[in-house]
């Protein structure tokens, strides 16, 4: 049986086997089928912390206890909460992943340029049995668009005259030679392209994680405030409670001695009832408040931490808030429009479009390339390329030439020049809109500053008065000329008074956190203090000064 004839009769032998395995598979059910693999998990949480007990109203006359940061035996301060947002808030480091993913994919644009190996090996029976095996690395530069080639390839056994060039000599041939792109892929490829729009990206990480960290710490510090407002807005329905559940035992015993009616000690119980019942839901957003804080105060090991009402600051109502100056309104929005990351990742975006741009409008032109290459056989029976036959002795060979490929209505090389313009003109309105929305956005933070400022010393104005109608009616009720309603009244209206210069107070704090944010501010600046020390266009009195 000849050669051929036993190939024939192995294929014919290979497509019975293959037909006889479509019908059963010798194979036992469920080979080489993998297991999925389960994703990866986090480990279970830990205990949730208690809630908060109900705070400890400090007695009359006590002295507040001054903030002092990092003090563990002192009330929490903000500059704590955003350090700790800082170190271990988990959305804040889950967007600073974007650094590592943006880093990773420059890594594979720049592997673009990494040295390619190829191989390949052919053994031919038949009339022209031969062996061919070739062996090359090519590698590209991103000096012009130009790459470079090396070789060895082997040829032995018999050829036809028209493959004599697969002929080699018994040592092999070792080529090298250069591919030089005169007009398309000699300013731009798509490998330098695809790199630098990486490298782009890899600074567009930055913008992405600023403007995240901008709004978590607004987020944090408006937390904060909430909390420390209802704190004092639980202190405020306490005091509220206490004053009714004192006067109660002076009015049992004047029903008992005839001096006022059944209705008045009945009446103030009712009151005292409908009070505690608002130191309940004072005390019921006061935990709301604290577990909303925990979100964003963490322990070392990122686990949330609900703050105690022992950690609150007892001089809350009496904080002196900074004075905003309205005037520096114009070098506030130049401070956002420089800070601001949001414009930051336009500028790079853009970039990256003009990268786009530039690749498409190569594509416009021809591809003509020249390249240039040696050969060199080694051994014995070499072949020739300038000799009289396809087996002859010359060792060394020189080829060059030019390649050209033009596709002519050049249809996707206009449609993707179409696509990166009308692309990078979408950007320039959005940016150009995104500068309006900055400028609107410090009008209204200062708007909401000087305003919530100017409220603050009307609340409290309104609560002085308050105080001086509810001394004067308590001293007119001790007497028997006010009733326990009209009394009941200006208690009320008192505490009103209180807990609206603390809902006010609480409302320009975070005033202050959506004013940083709208500049642009990042950063624990003013760590550990109640209240940012230098700002632009805002005034910090001296200390101790009053609004």
């Amino acid at each position: 049986m000849g050669r051929r004839s036993r190939t024939v009769w192995a294929f014919a032998c290979g497509c019975a086997l293959a037909a006889g395995c479509a019908t059963k598979s010798p194979l036992p059910d469920g080979a080489f089928v993998r297991a999925p693999v389960a994703a990866p998990q986090l480990p279970p949480p830990p205990k949730p912390a208690e809630l908060p007990a109900p705070p400890v109203v400090p007695a009359a006359g006590a002295k507040p206890v001054e903030t002092r940061p990092g003090d563990p035996n002192g009330p929490l301060a903000l500059g704590e909460v955003l350090n700790s947002v800082e170190a271990a808030f988990p959305l804040l480091y889950a967007v600073e992943q974007e650094r590592a993913i943006a880093a990773g994919q420059r890594l594979a644009a720049e592997g673009g340029f990494d040295p390619v190996i190829r191989a390949s090996g052919v053994d031919q029976g038949g009339t022209f049995s031969s062996t061919r095996l070739d062996a090359g690395v090519e590698q590209a530069t991103p000096f012009g668009g130009i790459s470079t080639f090396a070789g060895w390839r082997l040829g032995t056994g018999n050829f036809p005259v028209y493959y004599g060039e697969r002929k080699t000599g018994d040592g092999g041939e070792y080529r090298a030679g250069v591919n030089v792109p005169l007009l398309q892929n000699r300013d731009i490829d798509p490998r330098r392209a695809r790199l630098r729009a990486a490298q782009i990206g890899e600074r567009l990480a930055d913008p992405i994680v600023r403007r995240a960290r901008l709004d978590f710490q607004r987020a944090a510090a408006q937390a904060y405030w909430t909390w420390q407002a209802a704190g004092s807005q639980y202190r405020v329905a306490d005091d509220l409670a206490q004053f009714a559940r004192a006067r109660q035992a002076l009015l049992d015993e004047s029903f008992k001695n005839g001096q006022v009616a059944e209705t008045v000690p009945v009446l103030n119980r009712r009151l005292i009832a409908s009070r505690e019942e608002t130191v309940l839901a004072a005390d019921r957003t006061l935990q709301q408040a604290a577990l909303r804080l925990s979100l964003y105060l963490r322990d070392p090991a990122g686990n949330p931490v609900v703050p105690t009402a022992a950690l609150l600051l007892p001089s809350f109502p009496d904080l002196s808030p900074p004075s905003p100056d309205a005037a520096q309104l114009q070098s506030d929005v130049a401070v956002a429009l420089a800070q601001r990351p949001e414009l930051v990742r336009f500028q790079l975006e853009k970039e990256r479009r003009a990268v786009e741009l530039k690749l498409a409008t190569n594509q416009l032109s021809p591809a003509l390339n020249v390249y240039a290459q040696v050969a060199q056989d080694a051994g014995a029976a070499k072949k020739t390329f300038t000799g009289t036959g396809p087996f002859a002795t010359e060792r060394t060979a020189a080829e060059g030439g030019v390649t050209f490929e033009m596709p002519l209505p050049f249809r996707n090389a206009r449609g993707l020049t179409n696509v990166a313009q009308a692309q990078l003109a979408q950007l320039l309105a959005q940016e150009r809109f995104a500068r309006d929305e900055i400028t609107a956005q410090v009008q209204d933070a200062v708007s909401e500053l000087v305003l919530t400022y100017r409220r603050v010393a009307k609340a409290r104005e309104e609560l002085k008065h308050a105080l001086r109608v509810l001394e004067l009616e308590t001293v007119s009720f001790k007497g028997g000329r006010t009733s326990l309603v009209e009394l009941n009244l200006q208690e009320i209206a008192t505490a009103e008074a209180r807990v609206k210069v603390v809902a006010v107070l609480g409302a320009y704090f975070g005033a202050v956190a959506n004013y940083r944010a709208a500049l642009g501010l990042d950063g624990p600046a003013g760590a550990g203090a109640v209240l940012p020390r230098t700002e632009p266009g805002v005034v910090v009195p001296p200390e101790g000064a009053k609004p």
